[in-house]
């Protein structure tokens, strides 16, 4: 069906007839004999395909995808095979980005941005999709650490390239990701700091007003996200004879189910909605306006300073992981993750991973003075007394 001939210079060629039984020529050039035998058997079963309109077989359709771009298109030249899509990297993150504009956030949108600026740091806009290799890949990741990315950062980009390179995958643009294999991922926090009853009583006691004092409330004793839960609260989310909170979550609302979750209003949060309540102007309709980071960082240092509190880290995310371990302490961990808006999974990896001293004290009944949202512990000589 076809054959394969050596002229006196080295060069070979495959010659074979096509379905109008014209002869049609395929050059390899100056390859060894194995190469070029190897090829014959790929083009006979192309051939055959083409002749009695069935697909190839699974091995030369591995074959196409694998060769080069110079033999594609020779078998192109003759009928054989369909023309192979060539989108540079460049086209297809603008594709791509274009697509997304519509169904995400400005600031999921900004970091794909982010991803395409860092991707064609390192390569060429113009480079064809299907030439980008997984060591490529692998140098673009270490291309990251070279610029003094934090790892956390560097998981974040090459997770959202995966996704990225993903989709061409899907829209047969790629064959398969070369990207697929990239250590990516959250990054569980290292900082552990707890921020004990004592500590946020005294902080919020330092503010200068109801709203403020609402605002920490909200970070420490409901686990609300600030300012992304917060700001968005009015006061029809409070259910005052009930003591329940309903939380709007625009972090979580494309999962099907966390669009929403409820959350309790604990004793010491009561008191703190009530006073904003009544301080509130007619008319005002949210629980907090409070603006931007910006217009926070020096009030919260004065609020530190005049409780004399160690600061924290990372202002509102410290103060919603301590809601969550103090939580913990005295309900389930599953009802603890529905109130916070996360799964158990979430919790173990970046909220659970350090046990704060309140609670060993508490397990080893340490410490008869030992106040939180619920009250007081006694001591074993207590209750033997009583």
């Amino acid at each position: 069906m076809a054959s394969m001939t050596t002229r006196k210079n080295g060069s070979r060629f495959i010659t074979f007839r096509c379905v109008a039984g014209q002869p049609r020529h395929i050059t390899l050039g100056r390859v060894n004999k194995r190469y070029a035998l190897a090829v014959k058997v790929r083009v006979e079963d192309l051939v055959s395909a083409n002749i009695h309109g069935h697909a190839p077989t699974d091995e030369t359709v591995i074959w196409l995808k694998t060769i080069e771009d110079r033999l594609y298109e020779k078998l192109e030249a003759v009928g054989l095979i369909p023309e192979r899509q060539r989108t540079t990297l460049g086209q297809w993150l603008d594709e791509y980005l274009a697509e997304r504009a519509d169904d995400l956030k400005p600031s999921s949108l900004n970091k794909l941005a982010q991803v395409r600026t860092k991707l064609l740091a390192f390569f060429d806009e113009d480079t064809p999709i299907r030439s980008v290799t997984p060591a490529d890949a692998a140098d673009w990741r270490r291309f990251l650490k070279e610029l003094g990315l934090s790892e956390a950062t560097v998981k974040s980009h090459s997770g959202n390239a995966k996704t990225i390179m993903a989709q061409a995958v899907r829209r047969k643009v790629l064959d398969e990701s070369p990207f697929s294999e990239l250590k990516s991922g959250p990054t569980p926090s290292r900082y552990t700091r707890y921020i004990t009853p004592d500590e946020i009583e005294r902080v919020i006691d330092a503010c200068p007003n109801a709203e403020w004092r609402l605002l920490f409330g909200l970070a420490r004793y409901a686990g609300l996200r600030i300012p992304g839960e917060s700001h968005i609260l009015t006061w029809a989310d409070v259910d005052f004879d009930r003591g329940r909170l309903t939380v709007r979550s625009p972090k979580t609302e494309h999962h099907a189910g966390h669009e929403q979750r409820i959350v309790p209003i604990t004793p010491k949060l009561m008191p703190l909605l009530q006073d904003r309540f009544d301080t509130c102007q007619p008319g005002e309709d949210h629980l907090v306006t409070i603006g931007g980071k910006g217009a926070l960082i020096r009030p919260v240092r004065q609020i530190w300073k005049r409780a004399g509190v160690e600061p924290w880290k990372r202002l509102w995310q410290t103060q919603r992981q301590s809601c969550e371990k103090e939580w913990a302490m005295f309900f389930p961990q599953y009802a603890v993750s529905k109130w916070i808006g996360h799964s158990i999974t979430i919790s173990g990896r970046h909220y659970a991973n350090d046990v704060p001293d309140e609670l060993l004290d508490k397990a080893s009944d340490y410490d008869a003075g030992t106040t939180g949202l619920y009250g007081s512990t006694q001591s074993s000589a207590q209750r033997m007394a009583q």
